[in-house]
């Protein structure tokens, strides 16, 4: 039988044929399904929920030196880092940061073990010349930043850089909180090749380079500020792929956009509003007290102010625990003078605190001098829970004793602080650092106080003065270990603050009230930081 050359031809050229169209269809395939995988990587990543907290109000700078606000701490502890951290879960223990390890050498000088393999935002790798830089005088006196990181940080001298992973941070004088100074406000680590790379000051204060799970990537004064998940972070990644703190002034916009889901968080959350959150489908109330003490400060340097009988006449008018009862429904306390609980061993427990007596408060009136001049009660529209009504409220106390008050409102804090013949009294919060007196009442109070008359910032002037015993007893305060010592001058320190020169009045301890969706798992600190990192956010 005869071979059919022209058949057998024609079936290879077919199977040539097919096998090309198999090839061509595979490669299709594989290129199909690379393409698919390059699609789905991103999708994959960013499975992870675009997260909104509405606010009543936003900092205007994110360098974690250059502001000293509820609202600034609130956002900040996302998106930097210090070498210590405090763990509030864990009754504010010390545990490792961008420090892994650390030992005192002596009573001034701390070394410091440095994390390795740690990024800042910009991909540099984070290390000791960073830390250096962080305290050094290039930005901790800095003309933008100095006035409030002296408060904290103004004893730290130049750190000692040992290697690229060690570190020695020296104090001027001794200083036993030294290790809670570097893990507190204002000690986050900043790259110092994006700082001195920065086209300017205000460029760099909406956007610095930090090491946190979450980056600043929009800052838009007065609407929104926006984070997004940092991948390279060297800890457990952020669990959501973005943040955005969306400035909403009125509560009522808050809880109704809580309760839509338009917002996943609302801060601010007044007393009287909880039980509606709670009730709610969906959502629920969360928070309380927390480690600061609500004020209303004194223009000491004012002519109408500086008679110390008619300012203890003010504090003695009000009445604190109506105040806590009527407007917080109980849910928060009236501290003994300008101290807290919290304090521990440095808790003076039988400082009386300024009483409320009215016939007392209208005899020290009358010896002050008095003559019914208008006092300007500067205010900002509900910066605080409650802050207007409250306002409304201590200015009828103070009527009633024969104080003519008036409610004064303002926009901003420059107009808050803005020296004049009208500013008189002001609000402010005391945020209790380190568990500590030190922390508070000589921070607040000191001659690094931006207030005192020794400091002027941005044309403000200084608004308060005390006796220069106050600042001998803070020194001792701050410099000795002895308990008994140190107990001794903060209880004279709180009878000079409270009735002999009043600085301000001790209200109540400061509330921070939430409003969550019940599909948000986050635990709400005793502090002004809101935690969304991994540690303390995940989603049901």
């Amino acid at each position: 039988m005869g071979i059919n050359l022209k058949l057998v031809n024609k079936e290879k050229r077919q199977m040539k044929s097919k096998s090309k169209k198999q090839l061509i269809f595979l490669g299709v395939l594989v290129a199909f399904m690379l393409w698919g995988a390059v699609l789905l990587t991103p999708v994959l990543a960013d499975s992870r929920p675009d997260f909104v907290v509405a606010v009543q109000k936003n900092p205007v700078t994110m360098e974690p030196m250059d502001n000293n606000s509820n609202v600034h701490m609130r956002i900040l502890w996302n998106v930097g880092e210090t070498l210590i951290r405090v763990d509030y879960k864990h009754n504010q223990k010390l545990i490792p940061g961008l420090a892994t390890e650390w030992k005192r050498l002596d009573g001034s000088t701390l070394e410091l073990k440095l994390r390795k393999g740690v990024k800042f935002h910009n991909g540099e790798e984070f290390t000791a010349e960073d830390v250096a830089f962080s305290f050094g005088p290039q930005r901790l006196f800095h003309e933008k930043i100095g006035l409030f990181a002296k408060m904290y940080l103004g004893n730290i001298e130049v750190p000692e850089v040992v290697d690229r992973y060690t570190v020695r941070i020296r104090s001027k004088t001794p200083d036993f909180l030294l290790e809670k100074r570097l893990a507190n406000y204002m000690s986050e680590i900043v790259s110092k090749k994006a700082f001195l790379a920065a086209k300017d000051y205000a460029t760099w204060s909406r956007n610095p380079v930090l090491t946190g799970p979450y980056k600043v990537v929009e800052l838009k004064t007065a609407v929104f500020i926006k984070l997004a998940a940092f991948d390279d972070y060297w800890g457990k990644k952020a669990p959501a792929k973005t943040i955005t703190f969306k400035v909403v002034p009125e509560v009522a916009g808050r809880v109704a956009g809580l309760k839509t889901g338009e917002y996943q968080i609302i801060t601010e959350l007044p007393p009287d509003q909880l039980k509606s959150v709670d009730e709610n489908k969906g959502t629920s109330a969360v928070g309380g007290p927390i480690g600061n003490v609500r004020s209303v400060n004194f223009d000491t340097t004012n002519p109408i102010l500086k008679s110390p009988e008619l300012r203890r006449a003010m504090a003695m008018a009000i009445d604190r625990q109506l105040i806590v009862d009527s407007l917080y429904h109980g849910r928060t306390s009236v501290p003994n003078g300008f101290q807290m609980k919290l304090f521990g061993d440095m808790w003076i427990e039988d400082h009386p605190g300024v009483p409320y007596n009215q016939d007392k408060a209208r005899e020290l009136i009358k010896k002050s001098g008095y003559k019914g001049e208008t006092i300007y009660y500067r205010l900002l529209s509900n910066y605080y829970t409650l802050q207007v009504a409250t306002a409304q409220i201590l200015v009828e106390m103070w009527k009633a004793v024969g104080l003519n008050v008036k409610i004064d409102m303002k926009e901003n804090w420059n107009q808050i602080l803005k020296n004049d013949d009208t500013r008189h009294i002001v609000d402010l919060s005391n945020t209790a650092f380190y568990l500590d007196p030190v922390g508070m009442t000589w921070r607040r109070l000191g001659p690094t106080f931006w207030g005192r008359k020794e400091n002027k910032y941005d044309g403000k002037e200084p608004m308060l003065v005390l006796p220069e015993e106050f600042d001998k007893l803070g020194k001792i305060l701050e410099t000795s270990t002895d308990l008994q010592t140190r107990r001794k001058a903060v209880r004279r320190m709180l009878e000079i603050a409270d009735f002999e020169e009043p600085a301000l009045i001790s209200l109540h301890a400061m509330t921070m009230f939430y409003g969550k969706r019940d599909e948000v798992n986050w635990t709400v600190y005793p502090a002004e930081y809101m935690d969304l990192t991994a540690a303390n956010l995940s989603f049901k």
